[in-house]
C-alpha cells in the first residue's frame, strides 16, 4: 500500500518537474538578444511621447512571449545595421527586405508593409511626372536601399542624409528638390518638426516593401519559426492591431 502511494507521488512530482523544463527545440531561443534600432519615427523613436515606436513595441512583446528580455538600444542607422555583422544574437528593426540584403541577415518575421513616395515642398514640383524628377536633387536616408532603386531607374542626382528629419529639412530649405522613402516615416518626421500637412506634397506610391525584424546570421531555423509563430499569435489575438492603433497607423499589416 505504502509502495503504491510512493510510486504515485513520485510520478506526479516527476511530471511537474518535466513540465517546468523548456522544450529542447526552444532552448536556443532562451539565449539573450540585443535589440538595436535606428531612429525612424513612428516605428522607432528615442524618447517618444507615446513610447519607443510601434515596431519596437511589437518586437519587445514578441521577445517577451519567447521568454526573452529585449531592452532597446538606439544607434545611428548605419551603425545599427553593422552591429549584426560579427556579433551574435543581435536583432535590428525596422529593416526593409530586399534581394541585396537577403544573404546578410536572418529574417525573423514580417512586421509591416509600407509605401515609398517622393516628398517635395508644397507647389514646387509635379510629383506625378516621375520622368521630370529623374534629374532633380533627391535626398535619401543613408544606409537605405533607395540609392540602388533610384539608380536603376536612371535618377542622376541622388545623395544621402543621416536621418529622415535631415532629409526633410533639406527639402524645406531648398537644398534638395525632393526626398524619397517611406510615406509614414516622412509624414511622422514632418509632424515632429512642427510642419503642417500643407507644407509638403506627397506622390503616389512609387514602390512598396515589407519591413522585417532581422537578425544576425547565427539564428537557427528553429529560432525563426518561434519568432514567426509569436508574430502570428499577435496578429490573431489583436495585440499587433492594438500597438499600431496606439501610433495611429493602418492596421492592414496585422491581418
Amino acid at each position: 500500500m505504502l509502495k503504491r502511494w510512493w510510486d504515485t507521488a513520485w510520478r506526479k512530482a516527476l511530471g511537474v518537474l518535466l513540465l517546468s523544463l523548456p522544450l529542447a527545440g526552444g532552448a536556443a531561443s532562451q539565449a539573450p538578444v540585443r535589440l538595436v534600432v535606428g531612429e525612424l519615427p513612428p516605428f522607432a523613436m528615442e524618447g517618444g511621447e507615446r513610447g519607443p515606436g510601434s515596431l519596437v513595441e511589437i518586437t519587445q512583446e514578441l521577445a517577451q512571449r519567447l521568454g526573452l528580455s529585449a531592452p532597446v538600444e538606439f544607434y545611428p542607422w548605419q551603425r545599427a545595421l553593422k552591429m549584426t555583422e560579427g556579433m551574435s544574437r543581435v536583432v535590428v528593426v525596422p529593416l526593409t527586405r530586399t534581394p541585396e540584403r537577403e544573404p546578410r541577415y536572418s529574417w525573423l518575421t514580417r512586421l509591416y508593409r509600407q509605401d515609398f513616395v517622393f516628398v517635395s515642398r508644397h507647389g514646387t514640383l509635379d510629383l506625378r511626372n516621375v520622368e521630370s524628377l529623374k534629374s532633380r536633387r533627391i535626398a535619401i536616408l543613408r544606409g537605405s536601399p533607395h540609392k540602388e532603386v533610384l539608380a536603376a531607374e536612371h535618377f542622376t542626382a541622388v545623395f544621402e542624409c543621416a536621418t529622415v528629419r535631415e532629409c526633410m529639412r533639406m527639402v524645406q530649405t531648398g537644398l534638395a528638390d525632393a526626398t524619397y522613402g517611406g510615406e509614414v516615416i516622412h509624414r511622422s518626421a514632418a509632424n515632429l518638426a512642427g510642419a503642417s500637412v500643407s507644407d509638403f506634397d506627397y506622390s503616389a506610391p512609387f514602390r512598396s516593401g515589407e519591413i522585417w525584424l532581422a537578425g544576425s546570421l547565427d539564428f537557427s531555423a528553429a529560432d525563426i519559426a518561434q519568432w514567426q509563430a509569436a508574430m502570428n499569435a499577435m496578429r490573431h489575438d489583436g495585440s499587433c492591431a492594438r500597438i499600431l492603433r496606439k501610433y495611429g497607423l493602418p492596421l492592414d499589416t496585422c491581418k
